[in-house]
């Protein structure tokens, strides 16, 4: 039982017959959903995601949750049940699933995108992945977990009507409430509603956006715009965005090949994805629109547009290459127009103001919000939020996915659209909280955190990794390299002085200091005691770190390195 693994502070008893949630990821950051049901003897979760690593992290590529808590638990757990096919919702999959061996429950894309992922890993035998669509259920002995369609940014996403014989509970995923979406699909308030009037226990709801006053744009706005801006268009038309718009990239396709454009497609997961698209038949690409991207510079620039990777930033992507002119597919200049269809994820936002001062130096039309209205959010604003809670009514409400501040505010909301006060919690990482028939209360702490992935590694960065690496990257690195006689003592190389990161190549002066430095330290030491290279080491580093701590004011990383001659 979950509650067994809480800390010593724990001040409420677990009630058996309650239904306990504990989230390990989302609830307090930006990404790596993740939250765990427990009723009775069995367990589900809801999304496995990944977030991208914060500045510090350096050298980590992505950063998922840990689920210690779980590992005890595992022959307990029913499933994963997976809200929508993005990298928060879904790429933790290929490091947590492994461990947990599951089913996992998705809709048709989300299901083809987790499968894509677990392929690249080598793990998609040994996975049992379930299609599950709109208004069916994943049921188990204690759970009836009903899927609800929901407009997002990303195709064929659901909300969650979770029943336990504890009450039920709504998992709103991530939504939006847009009326005239681009392919059909509805955010079901009906459902919601229907569902209000029977009686809701809990909801969990998306506070992305909770920040954002009135209501989000509609993907019928941007595409009304995105005609307009292609009619002003003479040149060639680049458009960088998430990979995983689908319905977006499909009005884009429609639109070029309305006016006469072929489009090429630059980005390995923008090709991935589309691929993904076409073969579910979620994707409609008119014959002969799609080209090559080698096939471009073939074409006047009045008929071609690229859709491209880059929209972050990202150095290597194909807009930044296209910026640097260092793209082998084409060049950019004058008459050509660059649509920034995408929010700008926080923290990236210096790389993009690079990247628009680029392309605006080569003389190319640079439209991007504010400047134009390019972008359409996938997450409710709070008047989408209001309704929502007006709608399902719920008798208890925790906020989920965002940083604190946004949990907060959303709590807050609910509170101003009729919840009490003392039912709507802000809940973080790790706290479990339980629902029964009295209520919904907080039981205690959970161990819970982040595990880093470098490379193909798992957890295999630390704290005091990091340490290191922020130290290297702030302070330098200085090698020593001394050859000593192992019979005598005697010093028959060096010290050879390398430094990195910490002064200029061609400083000779600082170099030849440091080796006056290391010659004193070695002299006074016996030669009879040289052979012992523990103390030899000890003394290289305490007096070079003394020279440049008085002398730079900097503490490098000494490396001392002893040569047996």
């Amino acid at each position: 039982m979950l509650a067994n693994q809480i800390s010593s502070e724990l001040t409420e008893e677990g009630n058996p017959e309650g239904l306990r949630l504990l989230p390990l990821g989302g609830l307090g950051e930006i990404g790596m959903n993740l939250m765990v049901l427990e009723y009775d003897t069995e367990i589900f979760i809801v999304d496995c995601g990944l977030m991208f690593p914060e500045p510090y992290m350096l050298g980590v590529d992505i950063v998922i949750p840990d689920i210690s808590a779980l590992l005890e638990e595992k022959d307990r757990i029913k499933g994963i049940i997976l809200t929508h096919g993005h990298e928060d919702h879904i790429g933790a999959l290929p490091f947590i699933l492994p461990q947990l061996k599951v089913p996992v429950y998705g809709t048709k894309l989300t299901v083809a995108m987790a499968s894509r992922r677990l392929e690249e890993h080598q793990l998609l035998d040994d996975c049992e992945l379930c299609v599950v669509g709109p208004g069916e259920t994943v049921a188990s002995e204690n759970f009836s977990i009903e899927f609800i369609s929901v407009v997002h940014s990303i195709p064929q996403g659901v909300a969650l009507a979770i029943t336990t014989p504890a009450g039920v509970v709504v998992h709103s995923g991530d939504f939006k409430i847009d009326y005239t979406p681009l392919n059909g699909e509805q955010t079901d308030l009906n459902r919601f509603a229907q569902l209000g009037c029977e009686g809701v226990d809990l909801l969990l709801a998306d506070s992305t956006n909770v920040e954002s006053a009135g209501y989000s744009a509609s993907e019928a706005d941007v595409k009304k715009a995105f005609a307009g801006l292609f009619s002003e268009s003479s040149g060639r038309i680049i458009i960088t965005l998430f990979s995983s718009n689908l319905n977006r990239i499909q009005e884009i396709i429609r639109l070029a090949h309305e006016r006469g454009r072929k489009v090429a497609i630059l980005g390995r997961s923008l090709h991935n994805n589309t691929q993904i698209a076409r073969e579910i038949d979620l994707l409609q690409i008119p014959a002969d629109t799609l080209i090559d991207i080698e096939e471009i510079n073939s074409l006047p620039p009045d008929k071609v547009l690229v859709i491209t990777t880059g929209s972050q930033g990202e150095p290597f992507s194909g807009l930044s290459l296209m910026a640097s002119n260092n793209s082998k597919w084409m060049s950019l200049g004058s008459g050509d127009t660059v649509i920034f269809s995408s929010r700008f994820i926080p923290g990236n936002e210096k790389a993009i103001s690079n990247l628009l001062n680029r392309l605006t130096r080569l003389g190319t039309r640079v439209l991007y919000r504010p400047v134009a209205f390019t972008h359409a959010s996938g997450h409710a604003y709070r008047g989408e939020l209001s309704l929502f809670l007006n709608l399902i009514k719920p008798r208890h409400f925790i906020p989920i996915h965002g940083e604190y501040r946004h949990l907060d505010l959303h709590a807050r909301l609910a509170v101003e659209q009729g919840v009490a006060a003392e039912k709507a919690l802000v809940v973080t990482d790790g706290e479990l909280v339980e629902l029964d028939e009295t209520g919904l209360r907080r039981l205690g702490r959970v161990e819970n955190g982040k595990v880093l992935i470098d490379g193909k590694g798992v957890g295999e960065i630390d704290s005091a990794t990091l340490h290191d690496r922020r130290h290297l990257s702030n302070n330098g690195m200085v090698i020593i390299v001394v050859g000593i006689n192992e019979t005598s003592g005697e010093i028959v190389y060096g010290p050879e002085i390398t430094t990195k990161g910490l002064i200029a190549d061609e400083n000779e002066t600082i170099v030849d200091e440091v080796r006056s430095v290391v010659d004193e330290g070695l002299l006074q030491i016996p030669a009879v005691e040289r052979k012992d290279w523990i103390e030899v080491k000890a003394v290289l580093r305490r007096a070079t770190k003394k020279y440049f701590r008085t002398t730079l004011n900097k503490k490098p990383i000494i490396l001392p390195v002893i040569i047996e001659l």
